[in-house]
C-alpha cells in the first residue's frame, strides 16, 4: 500500500527548491479571490490544487510542498494524489513567500481542481471548468509580459475569448479518445488533440449545469 501524501512527506528530509516557472503566493491569492468572486460558476465545489507531473520521468511519490519566505515557513499538506489547499491569512511574513517543492524545477506543475459532485475524471460539468480557467487566469495575469497581458486582455481573457481564433484548454495525465458535451437533450462534440481537450467556455448557450464526458485511451499515458 502506498503510504498518504502527508506521510511519504514527512518521511523526504530534502530542502525544497522555488521552481521559476511557478507563481508566487501573492500571485495564488489573486486566484483565490477570483475564485470567491466567480464561486457561482460551481457553487457546490471548493477551490483546491493538484500536482501533476510535466515530464515523464518526474517522481511523484513522497512530495514534500511548503511555503516559504525569508521570515517563515510552513509545510502544506498533500492529500490523495497529491491534492491541496493553499493556505490563507498567514499575515505579513509570508507577503513575499514562494511555493517549493523537493524536486528539480520544471518537473511538477499545479494546476486548479475544481470538481462539483458527481463528477470525476470522465465527467466534468462546464461551469468547473468556467472556474478552474478563471482561477487559472487571475494567476497567471500579472506575471505575464506586459504586451502579452495587453493582448489577451483585449480579447476578452482566455476563458471569454471574443475571437473564434481564441481557445483555452485543458491537459489531461492521459491520451483523449473522445469528447462530447451535453445538457437538456443537446449534445455536441468537444475539440481534443492527444490529452487535451476544448470545452466551449464563452458559449453561453452552453448552461454552467452543461456535463463533458471523456473517453481515455487507458492503455497509453500521454507524453
Amino acid at each position: 500500500m502506498e503510504p498518504s501524501g502527508q506521510e511519504a512527506a514527512a518521511s523526504v528530509n530534502v530542502k525544497g527548491i522555488r521552481d521559476p516557472d511557478w507563481k508566487p503566493y501573492s500571485a495564488m491569492l489573486k486566484g483565490v479571490k477570483r475564485f470567491e468572486e466567480k464561486h457561482a460558476l460551481a457553487p457546490g465545489a471548493e477551490l483546491r490544487f493538484i500536482l501533476e507531473p510535466r515530464r515523464a520521468d518526474a517522481d511523484m511519490h513522497g512530495i514534500a510542498l511548503r511555503l516559504e519566505s525569508d521570515e517563515a515557513g510552513t509545510a502544506i499538506p498533500l492529500g490523495e494524489r497529491n491534492i491541496f489547499s493553499l493556505p490563507v491569512g498567514l499575515g505579513p511574513l509570508y507577503d513575499k513567500a514562494e511555493l517549493t517543492l523537493n524536486r528539480k524545477a520544471g518537473s511538477v506543475r499545479w494546476i486548479p481542481y475544481i470538481r462539483s459532485a458527481a463528477t470525476s475524471d470522465t465527467i466534468r460539468r462546464l461551469g468547473d471548468l468556467r472556474l478552474a480557467c478563471e482561477v487559472h487566469w487571475a494567476i497567471d495575469k500579472d506575471t505575464l509580459p506586459f504586451a502579452m497581458r495587453t493582448a489577451m486582455g483585449a480579447l476578452g481573457g482566455p476563458c471569454n475569448f471574443v475571437s473564434q481564433k481564441g481557445t483555452y484548454s485543458f491537459t489531461e495525465a492521459r491520451r483523449i479518445t473522445a469528447a462530447t458535451i451535453s445538457y437538456n437533450g443537446k449534445s455536441a462534440p468537444v475539440p481534443f488533440s492527444g490529452a487535451s481537450f476544448t470545452p466551449p467556455l464563452r458559449e453561453q448557450d452552453w448552461s454552467d449545469d452543461s456535463v463533458l464526458e471523456l473517453t481515455f485511451d487507458n492503455e497509453q499515458a500521454a507524453n
